[in-house]
Protein backbone atom coordinates (compact mmCIF):
# COMPACT_ATOMS: atom_id res chain seq x y z
CA UNK A 1 0.00 0.00 0.00
CA UNK A 2 1.43 3.37 -1.10
CA UNK A 3 -0.14 6.67 -0.13
CA UNK A 4 0.85 9.84 -1.96
CA UNK A 5 0.85 13.24 -0.26
CA UNK A 6 -0.18 15.03 -3.45
CA UNK A 7 -3.38 12.99 -3.71
CA UNK A 8 -4.70 12.45 -0.16
CA UNK A 9 -6.64 15.68 0.19
CA UNK A 10 -4.40 18.61 1.05
CA UNK A 11 -5.87 21.88 -0.28
CA UNK A 12 -5.22 22.73 -3.93
CA UNK A 13 -3.39 25.91 -2.94
CA UNK A 14 -0.74 23.65 -1.36
CA UNK A 15 -0.53 20.94 -4.03
CA UNK A 16 -0.31 23.59 -6.77
CA UNK A 17 3.05 24.58 -5.26
CA UNK A 18 4.53 21.13 -6.03
CA UNK A 19 6.50 19.71 -8.94
CA UNK A 20 9.01 16.86 -9.37
CA UNK A 21 12.80 17.00 -9.16
CA UNK A 22 15.74 14.74 -8.46
CA UNK A 23 16.91 15.09 -4.85
CA UNK A 24 20.01 13.19 -3.72
CA UNK A 25 19.74 11.23 -6.99
CA UNK A 26 16.10 10.16 -6.44
CA UNK A 27 13.04 11.70 -8.13
CA UNK A 28 10.83 13.34 -5.51
CA UNK A 29 8.00 15.78 -5.14
CA UNK A 30 9.34 19.25 -4.25
CA UNK A 31 7.98 22.72 -3.60
CA UNK A 32 8.57 24.88 -6.68
CA UNK A 33 9.31 28.26 -5.13
CA UNK A 34 11.64 27.79 -2.20
CA UNK A 35 14.80 29.25 -0.70
CA UNK A 36 17.83 27.36 -1.93
CA UNK A 37 19.65 27.50 1.42
CA UNK A 38 18.78 28.02 5.07
CA UNK A 39 20.83 31.22 5.01
CA UNK A 40 18.70 32.49 2.13
CA UNK A 41 15.60 31.52 4.15
CA UNK A 42 16.75 33.72 7.02
CA UNK A 43 17.76 36.59 4.72
CA UNK A 44 14.35 36.54 3.02
CA UNK A 45 12.56 37.01 6.34
CA UNK A 46 15.00 39.69 7.50
CA UNK A 47 14.24 41.56 4.30
CA UNK A 48 10.48 41.35 4.83
CA UNK A 49 10.28 41.91 8.59
CA UNK A 50 13.52 43.56 9.79
CA UNK A 51 12.00 45.21 12.87
CA UNK A 52 9.73 42.40 13.91
CA UNK A 53 10.60 40.42 17.05
CA UNK A 54 12.21 37.14 16.03
CA UNK A 55 13.17 35.59 19.39
CA UNK A 56 11.96 36.01 22.96
CA UNK A 57 13.94 34.42 25.77
CA UNK A 58 13.21 35.27 29.39
CA UNK A 59 13.54 39.10 29.60
CA UNK A 60 15.39 39.42 26.29
CA UNK A 61 14.03 39.82 22.79
CA UNK A 62 15.74 40.50 19.45
CA UNK A 63 14.40 41.56 16.08
CA UNK A 64 15.16 39.90 12.76
CA UNK A 65 17.54 42.75 11.93
CA UNK A 66 19.44 42.18 15.19
CA UNK A 67 19.44 38.42 14.63
CA UNK A 68 20.92 38.90 11.16
CA UNK A 69 23.65 41.21 12.51
CA UNK A 70 24.69 38.69 15.17
CA UNK A 71 24.64 35.85 12.65
CA UNK A 72 26.85 37.81 10.25
CA UNK A 73 29.30 38.73 13.02
CA UNK A 74 29.61 35.09 14.06
CA UNK A 75 30.06 33.94 10.46
CA UNK A 76 32.79 36.53 9.93
CA UNK A 77 34.60 35.56 13.13
CA UNK A 78 34.40 31.84 12.32
CA UNK A 79 35.94 32.38 8.89
CA UNK A 80 38.45 35.15 9.61
CA UNK A 81 39.50 34.44 13.22
CA UNK A 82 38.90 30.70 13.62
CA UNK A 83 39.82 29.43 10.17
CA UNK A 84 36.51 27.68 9.58
CA UNK A 85 36.10 26.64 5.95
CA UNK A 86 33.12 25.34 4.03
CA UNK A 87 32.23 21.83 5.21
CA UNK A 88 34.06 22.06 8.55
CA UNK A 89 32.02 20.76 11.47
CA UNK A 90 30.99 23.15 14.26
CA UNK A 91 29.40 21.81 17.45
CA UNK A 92 26.77 23.48 19.64
CA UNK A 93 26.36 22.50 23.31
CA UNK A 94 23.66 24.74 24.79
CA UNK A 95 20.38 24.70 26.60
CA UNK A 96 17.60 26.48 24.74
CA UNK A 97 18.69 30.13 24.50
CA UNK A 98 19.30 32.89 21.96
CA UNK A 99 22.99 31.93 21.61
CA UNK A 100 22.17 28.49 20.17
CA UNK A 101 20.13 30.19 17.44
CA UNK A 102 22.72 32.83 16.55
CA UNK A 103 25.49 30.25 16.77
CA UNK A 104 23.86 27.77 14.44
CA UNK A 105 22.86 30.32 11.80
CA UNK A 106 26.29 31.96 12.07
CA UNK A 107 27.92 28.59 11.39
CA UNK A 108 25.53 27.95 8.49
CA UNK A 109 26.33 31.35 6.94
CA UNK A 110 30.02 30.49 7.23
CA UNK A 111 29.38 27.33 5.21
CA UNK A 112 30.01 24.98 8.13
CA UNK A 113 28.15 21.77 8.97
CA UNK A 114 26.38 22.19 12.31
CA UNK A 115 26.42 19.53 15.02
CA UNK A 116 23.60 20.19 17.55
CA UNK A 117 24.68 18.29 20.68
CA UNK A 118 22.46 16.92 23.42
CA UNK A 119 23.38 18.88 26.57
CA UNK A 120 22.80 15.78 28.71
CA UNK A 121 25.59 13.82 27.05
CA UNK A 122 28.26 12.35 29.31
CA UNK A 123 31.93 12.92 28.44
CA UNK A 124 32.37 9.61 26.65
CA UNK A 125 29.24 10.20 24.55
CA UNK A 126 30.34 13.72 23.68
CA UNK A 127 33.80 12.47 22.77
CA UNK A 128 32.35 9.88 20.37
CA UNK A 129 30.21 12.44 18.52
CA UNK A 130 32.95 15.06 18.31
CA UNK A 131 35.54 12.56 17.11
CA UNK A 132 33.20 10.68 14.78
CA UNK A 133 32.18 13.93 13.09
CA UNK A 134 35.63 15.52 13.13
CA UNK A 135 34.31 18.65 14.82
CA UNK A 136 36.77 21.54 14.59
CA UNK A 137 35.17 24.13 16.90
CA UNK A 138 32.69 23.93 19.77
CA UNK A 139 30.34 26.68 20.95
CA UNK A 140 28.50 26.15 24.19
CA UNK A 141 27.79 27.15 27.78
CA UNK A 142 30.52 27.24 30.40
CA UNK A 143 28.46 25.13 32.83
CA UNK A 144 29.16 22.09 30.65
CA UNK A 145 32.93 22.58 30.65
CA UNK A 146 34.02 20.97 33.92
CA UNK A 147 31.66 17.97 33.99
CA UNK A 148 31.64 17.18 30.27
CA UNK A 149 34.35 18.87 28.19
CA UNK A 150 37.34 19.06 30.56
CA UNK A 151 37.67 15.26 31.07
CA UNK A 152 38.09 14.70 27.32
CA UNK A 153 39.74 17.92 26.20
CA UNK A 154 43.20 16.40 25.76
CA UNK A 155 41.78 13.36 23.96
CA UNK A 156 39.89 15.11 21.16
CA UNK A 157 41.03 16.90 18.02
CA UNK A 158 38.69 19.84 18.64
CA UNK A 159 40.75 22.60 20.27
CA UNK A 160 38.64 25.75 19.85
CA UNK A 161 36.02 26.42 22.52
CA UNK A 162 33.77 29.49 22.65
CA UNK A 163 31.66 29.44 25.80
CA UNK A 164 28.98 31.75 27.20
CA UNK A 165 28.67 32.30 30.94
CA UNK A 166 31.51 32.22 33.49
CA UNK A 167 35.01 32.66 31.98
CA UNK A 168 36.99 29.41 31.72
CA UNK A 169 40.80 29.50 31.43
CA UNK A 170 41.97 28.14 28.11
CA UNK A 171 38.70 28.94 26.34
CA UNK A 172 37.29 31.98 24.58
CA UNK A 173 34.10 33.83 25.53
CA UNK A 174 31.17 33.33 23.15
CA UNK A 175 30.95 37.12 22.93
CA UNK A 176 34.26 37.12 21.04
CA UNK A 177 32.28 35.74 18.08
CA UNK A 178 29.56 38.38 18.22
CA UNK A 179 31.13 41.63 19.41
CA UNK A 180 33.29 42.40 16.36
CA UNK A 181 31.18 43.72 13.49
CA UNK A 182 31.90 41.81 10.30
CA UNK A 183 33.43 44.13 7.72
CA UNK A 184 31.24 42.69 4.96
CA UNK A 185 28.10 40.71 4.33
CA UNK A 186 29.33 37.13 4.56
CA UNK A 187 28.29 35.04 1.56
CA UNK A 188 29.74 31.56 1.07
CA UNK A 189 28.69 29.75 -2.14
CA UNK A 190 26.33 26.90 -1.23
CA UNK A 191 24.22 24.31 -3.04
CA UNK A 192 20.84 23.19 -1.74
CA UNK A 193 22.05 19.58 -1.51
CA UNK A 194 25.07 20.52 0.62
CA UNK A 195 25.00 18.89 4.05
CA UNK A 196 24.25 21.50 6.71
CA UNK A 197 23.50 19.38 9.82
CA UNK A 198 24.68 16.17 11.41
CA UNK A 199 22.03 15.18 13.94
CA UNK A 200 22.88 12.10 15.98
CA UNK A 201 20.18 9.55 16.69
CA UNK A 202 19.60 8.40 20.26
CA UNK A 203 21.65 5.23 19.76
CA UNK A 204 19.23 2.80 21.40
CA UNK A 205 20.94 -0.02 19.51
CA UNK A 206 24.72 0.40 19.22
CA UNK A 207 26.53 3.66 18.61
CA UNK A 208 24.53 6.77 17.67
CA UNK A 209 24.34 7.43 13.93
CA UNK A 210 24.87 10.92 12.54
CA UNK A 211 21.92 11.57 10.21
CA UNK A 212 22.83 14.02 7.45
CA UNK A 213 20.45 16.86 6.67
CA UNK A 214 20.93 19.11 3.65
CA UNK A 215 19.52 22.59 3.02
CA UNK A 216 16.84 21.11 0.78
CA UNK A 217 15.82 18.65 3.51
CA UNK A 218 15.24 21.24 6.21
CA UNK A 219 13.61 23.72 3.85
CA UNK A 220 11.00 21.18 2.75
CA UNK A 221 10.32 20.28 6.36
CA UNK A 222 9.62 23.87 7.41
CA UNK A 223 7.56 24.60 4.29
CA UNK A 224 5.35 21.58 5.00
CA UNK A 225 4.82 22.71 8.60
CA UNK A 226 4.06 26.27 7.49
CA UNK A 227 1.56 25.29 4.79
CA UNK A 228 -0.15 22.41 6.60
CA UNK A 229 -0.48 24.17 9.97
CA UNK A 230 -1.24 27.49 8.23
CA UNK A 231 1.50 29.34 10.14
CA UNK A 232 1.36 33.06 9.34
CA UNK A 233 3.63 36.05 10.12
CA UNK A 234 1.30 36.73 13.04
CA UNK A 235 2.11 33.30 14.48
CA UNK A 236 3.90 33.09 17.81
CA UNK A 237 5.21 29.68 18.83
CA UNK A 238 6.55 28.47 22.15
CA UNK A 239 9.54 26.12 22.12
CA UNK A 240 9.78 23.90 25.18
CA UNK A 241 11.51 20.94 23.51
CA UNK A 242 15.29 21.03 22.97
CA UNK A 243 16.64 22.96 20.01
CA UNK A 244 19.27 20.27 19.48
CA UNK A 245 16.43 17.97 18.38
CA UNK A 246 14.66 18.08 15.01
CA UNK A 247 11.27 18.89 16.60
CA UNK A 248 12.46 22.11 18.21
CA UNK A 249 14.84 22.94 15.38
CA UNK A 250 12.77 22.40 12.23
CA UNK A 251 9.15 22.03 13.36
CA UNK A 252 9.27 25.17 15.47
CA UNK A 253 12.26 27.52 15.27
CA UNK A 254 13.03 27.48 11.55
CA UNK A 255 9.36 27.15 10.62
CA UNK A 256 8.62 30.37 12.53
CA UNK A 257 11.59 32.09 10.88
CA UNK A 258 10.40 31.00 7.41
CA UNK A 259 6.87 32.24 8.16
CA UNK A 260 8.10 35.50 9.70
CA UNK A 261 6.62 34.75 13.11
CA UNK A 262 8.12 34.98 16.59
CA UNK A 263 9.54 32.23 18.83
CA UNK A 264 9.17 32.21 22.61
CA UNK A 265 12.05 30.04 23.81
CA UNK A 266 11.97 28.19 27.13
CA UNK A 267 15.26 26.98 28.69
CA UNK A 268 13.48 23.82 29.84
CA UNK A 269 9.99 22.41 30.10
CA UNK A 270 7.95 23.50 33.11
CA UNK A 271 4.17 23.08 32.97
CA UNK A 272 3.25 26.13 35.08
CA UNK A 273 5.73 28.39 33.27
CA UNK A 274 4.57 27.17 29.88
CA UNK A 275 0.93 27.91 30.69
CA UNK A 276 1.91 31.39 31.93
CA UNK A 277 3.99 32.16 28.83
CA UNK A 278 1.28 30.95 26.46
CA UNK A 279 -1.10 33.40 28.13
CA UNK A 280 1.19 36.38 28.66
CA UNK A 281 3.11 36.20 25.37
CA UNK A 282 -0.05 35.47 23.36
CA UNK A 283 1.37 32.23 21.97
CA UNK A 284 -0.67 30.82 19.09
CA UNK A 285 0.78 27.33 18.75
CA UNK A 286 3.37 24.73 19.67
CA UNK A 287 4.46 21.21 18.87
CA UNK A 288 5.52 18.92 21.68
CA UNK A 289 5.31 15.39 23.00
CA UNK A 290 1.88 14.36 24.36
CA UNK A 291 3.18 14.36 27.93
CA UNK A 292 3.59 18.15 27.84
CA UNK A 293 -0.11 18.64 27.10
CA UNK A 294 -1.11 16.10 29.74
CA UNK A 295 1.09 17.86 32.33
CA UNK A 296 -0.33 21.28 31.49
CA UNK A 297 -3.92 20.07 31.35
CA UNK A 298 -3.65 18.46 34.79
CA UNK A 299 -1.73 21.34 36.40
CA UNK A 300 -3.53 23.48 39.03
CA UNK A 301 -2.91 26.56 36.82
CA UNK A 302 -4.66 25.01 33.79
CA UNK A 303 -7.80 27.13 34.29
CA UNK A 304 -6.02 30.21 35.63
CA UNK A 305 -5.45 31.99 32.31
CA UNK A 306 -7.35 32.80 29.14
CA UNK A 307 -5.82 30.59 26.45
CA UNK A 308 -8.35 31.15 23.66
CA UNK A 309 -5.62 32.58 21.39
CA UNK A 310 -3.75 29.24 21.59
CA UNK A 311 -4.88 28.08 18.15
CA UNK A 312 -2.76 25.02 17.25
CA UNK A 313 -1.72 22.16 19.49
CA UNK A 314 0.47 19.75 17.56
CA UNK A 315 1.91 16.63 19.12
CA UNK A 316 4.19 13.77 18.16
CA UNK A 317 7.14 11.69 19.30
CA UNK A 318 4.95 9.24 21.21
CA UNK A 319 1.49 7.74 21.09
CA UNK A 320 -1.45 9.70 22.47
CA UNK A 321 -4.79 8.23 23.42
CA UNK A 322 -8.12 9.25 21.94
CA UNK A 323 -9.22 10.09 25.48
CA UNK A 324 -6.33 12.53 25.94
CA UNK A 325 -7.19 14.20 22.62
CA UNK A 326 -10.77 14.61 23.80
CA UNK A 327 -9.68 16.07 27.14
CA UNK A 328 -7.32 18.59 25.49
CA UNK A 329 -10.19 19.72 23.27
CA UNK A 330 -12.35 20.25 26.34
CA UNK A 331 -9.58 22.18 28.11
CA UNK A 332 -9.10 24.63 25.23
CA UNK A 333 -12.29 24.64 23.12
CA UNK A 334 -11.63 25.39 19.47
CA UNK A 335 -7.97 24.36 19.52
CA UNK A 336 -6.81 22.66 16.32
CA UNK A 337 -5.13 19.37 17.23
CA UNK A 338 -2.61 17.93 14.78
CA UNK A 339 -1.01 14.56 15.35
CA UNK A 340 2.40 14.68 13.66
CA UNK A 341 4.88 11.91 12.98
CA UNK A 342 8.50 12.26 12.02
CA UNK A 343 12.07 11.14 12.56
CA UNK A 344 15.54 12.62 12.78
CA UNK A 345 16.18 11.05 9.37
CA UNK A 346 13.50 13.20 7.72
CA UNK A 347 14.36 16.45 9.54
CA UNK A 348 11.09 15.99 11.46
CA UNK A 349 7.84 15.55 9.47
CA UNK A 350 6.51 12.61 7.47
CA UNK A 351 2.82 12.82 8.33
CA UNK A 352 0.46 15.46 9.68
CA UNK A 353 -3.17 15.18 10.74
CA UNK A 354 -5.48 17.81 9.25
CA UNK A 355 -7.28 19.10 12.33
CA UNK A 356 -10.75 18.49 10.89
CA UNK A 357 -10.10 14.74 11.02
CA UNK A 358 -8.68 14.59 14.57
CA UNK A 359 -11.93 13.44 16.16
CA UNK A 360 -12.93 11.10 13.31
CA UNK A 361 -9.51 9.44 13.08
CA UNK A 362 -8.14 9.80 16.64
CA UNK A 363 -5.85 6.75 16.36
CA UNK A 364 -4.19 7.95 13.15
CA UNK A 365 -1.01 9.98 12.77
CA UNK A 366 -2.52 11.62 9.70
CA UNK A 367 -1.68 11.81 6.00
CA UNK A 368 1.74 12.05 4.38
CA UNK A 369 2.90 15.65 4.03
CA UNK A 370 2.24 17.11 0.55
CA UNK A 371 5.72 16.15 -0.73
CA UNK A 372 5.87 12.71 0.93
CA UNK A 373 5.06 9.19 -0.27
CA UNK A 374 4.56 6.37 2.24
CA UNK A 375 4.26 2.65 1.86
CA UNK A 376 3.89 -0.40 4.06
CA UNK A 377 6.42 -3.15 3.34
CA UNK A 378 7.17 -6.59 4.71
CA UNK A 379 10.29 -5.96 6.84
CA UNK A 380 11.88 -9.22 5.68
CA UNK A 381 10.94 -9.53 1.99
CA UNK A 382 10.31 -5.79 1.27
CA UNK A 383 7.07 -6.86 -0.45
CA UNK A 384 4.44 -4.12 -0.53
CA UNK A 385 1.53 -4.85 1.83
CA UNK A 386 -2.19 -4.37 1.18
CA UNK A 387 -4.60 -1.79 2.62
CA UNK A 388 -5.05 -2.11 6.40
CA UNK A 389 -2.33 -4.77 6.67
CA UNK A 390 0.51 -4.15 9.12
CA UNK A 391 4.10 -3.96 7.99
CA UNK A 392 7.08 -1.62 8.24
CA UNK A 393 6.48 2.03 7.33
CA UNK A 394 8.76 3.34 4.56
CA UNK A 395 9.14 7.03 3.62
CA UNK A 396 10.14 8.72 0.35
CA UNK A 397 10.44 12.52 0.38
CA UNK A 398 12.88 15.34 -0.46
CA UNK A 399 13.64 15.64 3.26
CA UNK A 400 14.75 12.01 3.68
CA UNK A 401 18.39 11.91 4.77
CA UNK A 402 20.97 11.02 2.16
CA UNK A 403 22.62 8.81 4.76
CA UNK A 404 24.61 8.56 7.97
CA UNK A 405 27.97 10.24 8.50
CA UNK A 406 30.76 7.80 7.58
CA UNK A 407 28.43 4.79 7.96
CA UNK A 408 27.83 3.43 4.43
CA UNK A 409 26.64 0.03 5.68
CA UNK A 410 24.06 1.58 8.02
CA UNK A 411 22.95 3.87 5.19
CA UNK A 412 22.49 0.95 2.78
CA UNK A 413 20.56 -1.00 5.42
CA UNK A 414 18.20 1.88 6.17
CA UNK A 415 17.51 3.31 2.69
CA UNK A 416 16.36 1.35 -0.38
CA UNK A 417 16.03 3.29 -3.66
CA UNK A 418 15.30 6.48 -1.74
CA UNK A 419 12.82 4.82 0.65
CA UNK A 420 13.71 5.16 4.33
CA UNK A 421 12.94 2.14 6.53
CA UNK A 422 11.50 3.62 9.73
CA UNK A 423 11.49 0.54 11.98
CA UNK A 424 7.87 1.33 12.85
CA UNK A 425 5.03 -1.14 12.42
CA UNK A 426 2.11 0.62 10.74
CA UNK A 427 -0.87 0.28 8.41
CA UNK A 428 -2.58 2.60 5.92
CA UNK A 429 -6.34 2.70 5.44
CA UNK A 430 -8.41 3.28 2.28
CA UNK A 431 -8.26 7.08 2.69
CA UNK A 432 -4.49 7.19 3.10
CA UNK A 433 -4.47 7.70 6.88
CA UNK A 434 -1.55 6.07 8.67
CA UNK A 435 -1.71 4.15 11.95
CA UNK A 436 1.43 3.41 13.97
CA UNK A 437 1.14 0.14 15.86
CA UNK A 438 4.54 -0.17 17.50
CA UNK A 439 8.28 -0.12 16.98
CA UNK A 440 9.39 -3.36 15.35
CA UNK A 441 11.69 -3.94 18.29
CA UNK A 442 8.95 -3.12 20.83
CA UNK A 443 6.22 -5.40 19.48
CA UNK A 444 5.47 -8.07 22.09
CA UNK A 445 5.44 -11.72 21.00
CA UNK A 446 3.59 -13.75 23.63
CA UNK A 447 3.79 -17.39 22.59
CA UNK A 448 3.33 -16.49 18.93
CA UNK A 449 0.58 -13.94 19.58
CA UNK A 450 1.69 -10.45 18.43
CA UNK A 451 0.68 -7.63 20.76
CA UNK A 452 1.03 -3.96 19.85
CA UNK A 453 1.77 -1.87 22.93
CA UNK A 454 -0.17 1.13 21.58
CA UNK A 455 -3.50 -0.71 21.44
CA UNK A 456 -3.23 -1.82 25.09
CA UNK A 457 -2.15 1.68 26.14
CA UNK A 458 -5.14 3.19 24.33
CA UNK A 459 -7.52 0.97 26.30
CA UNK A 460 -5.88 1.84 29.62
CA UNK A 461 -5.99 5.57 28.86
CA UNK A 462 -9.78 5.37 28.92
CA UNK A 463 -9.51 4.66 32.67
CA UNK A 464 -9.88 8.08 34.27
CA UNK A 465 -7.71 7.06 37.23
CA UNK A 466 -4.63 6.78 34.97
CA UNK A 467 -2.50 9.80 34.07
CA UNK A 468 0.09 7.95 31.96
CA UNK A 469 0.80 4.36 31.04
CA UNK A 470 3.34 2.47 28.96
CA UNK A 471 3.21 -1.17 27.87
CA UNK A 472 6.41 -3.20 27.47
CA UNK A 473 7.33 -6.83 26.99
CA UNK A 474 9.37 -8.66 29.62
CA UNK A 475 11.22 -11.97 29.09
CA UNK A 476 9.51 -15.23 30.00
CA UNK A 477 10.84 -18.79 29.68
CA UNK A 478 7.49 -20.31 28.72
CA UNK A 479 5.93 -17.68 26.42
CA UNK A 480 9.03 -15.77 25.30
CA UNK A 481 7.51 -12.47 26.42
CA UNK A 482 4.73 -11.32 28.72
CA UNK A 483 2.91 -8.00 28.94
CA UNK A 484 3.87 -5.47 31.60
CA UNK A 485 1.99 -2.23 32.33
CA UNK A 486 3.81 0.68 33.96
CA UNK A 487 1.21 3.07 35.33
CA UNK A 488 1.33 6.65 36.62
CA UNK A 489 -1.93 7.22 38.56
CA UNK A 490 -3.49 10.67 38.66
CA UNK A 491 -2.55 12.74 41.70
CA UNK A 492 -4.39 11.68 44.85
CA UNK A 493 -6.03 8.70 43.10
CA UNK A 494 -5.62 5.08 44.15
CA UNK A 495 -5.78 2.28 41.61
CA UNK A 496 -4.89 -1.37 42.18
CA UNK A 497 -3.12 -3.98 40.08
CA UNK A 498 -6.35 -5.98 39.82
CA UNK A 499 -8.22 -2.91 38.56
CA UNK A 500 -5.66 -2.42 35.78
CA UNK A 501 -5.85 -6.05 34.71
CA UNK A 502 -9.65 -6.13 34.89
CA UNK A 503 -9.87 -2.97 32.77
CA UNK A 504 -7.95 -4.68 29.96
CA UNK A 505 -9.40 -8.21 30.18
CA UNK A 506 -12.97 -6.92 29.88
CA UNK A 507 -12.10 -4.92 26.75
CA UNK A 508 -9.47 -6.96 24.91
CA UNK A 509 -8.36 -10.53 24.21
CA UNK A 510 -7.15 -12.25 27.36
CA UNK A 511 -3.58 -12.74 26.07
CA UNK A 512 -3.16 -8.94 25.86
CA UNK A 513 -3.84 -8.50 29.59
CA UNK A 514 -0.77 -7.37 31.56
CA UNK A 515 0.78 -10.13 33.63
CA UNK A 516 2.71 -7.53 35.58
CA UNK A 517 1.64 -4.07 36.74
CA UNK A 518 4.03 -1.54 38.22
CA UNK A 519 3.04 1.84 39.65
CA UNK A 520 5.49 4.74 39.39
CA UNK A 521 5.39 8.47 40.09
CA UNK A 522 6.82 9.33 36.67
CA UNK A 523 8.09 7.58 33.56
CA UNK A 524 11.78 7.69 32.57
CA UNK A 525 12.37 9.99 29.60
CA UNK A 526 15.25 11.16 27.49
CA UNK A 527 15.93 14.84 26.84
CA UNK A 528 13.45 14.86 23.96
CA UNK A 529 10.62 13.71 26.21
CA UNK A 530 10.43 10.20 24.78
CA UNK A 531 9.88 7.32 27.19
CA UNK A 532 12.95 5.11 27.68
CA UNK A 533 11.27 1.72 27.47
CA UNK A 534 14.44 -0.30 28.02
CA UNK A 535 14.55 0.95 31.62
CA UNK A 536 11.13 -0.60 32.25
CA UNK A 537 11.72 -4.09 30.84
CA UNK A 538 12.18 -5.96 34.09
CA UNK A 539 9.87 -8.05 36.25
CA UNK A 540 8.69 -5.93 39.22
Amino acid sequence: MITDGTKVGWPKEITDKITKQSVHGIENYVYKDRPKTLDELLRNTVGKYPDKVALIFEDESITYRELDRLVNNIAGALINDCGIQKGDRVGLLFKNCIEIVTGMFGAIRAGAIVLPLNNKLKSAELKYQLENSGTKLLMGESEYYEPTIAPIRNEIACKQFYLSGEPIPGTMPFSALTEKNAAEDIRVPMDEEDTVWIVYTSGTTGKPKGALSSHIDGIHSVMSYTFCYNITPEGRGIIAVPLFHVTGLFAQLITLIFAGGSSVIMPKMDAAEMIRLIAEKHVTHTLSVPTVYIMMMNHPDAQKYDLNHFRIGAFGGAAISAESVRQIGEWIPGIELHNTYGLTEVSSPATMMPHQYSSRKPASIGWPTPVTQLKIADPETFEEMLVNVEGELWIKAPNVTKGYWEMPEATAKSITDGWLHTGDVASIDEEGFVYIKDRLKDMINRGGEKIFSVEVEDVLYTNLKILEVVIVGVPDEKFGELVKAVVVPKAGINITEDEVKEWVITRMAKFKTPTYVEFVKELPRNSNGKIIKKELRYVP
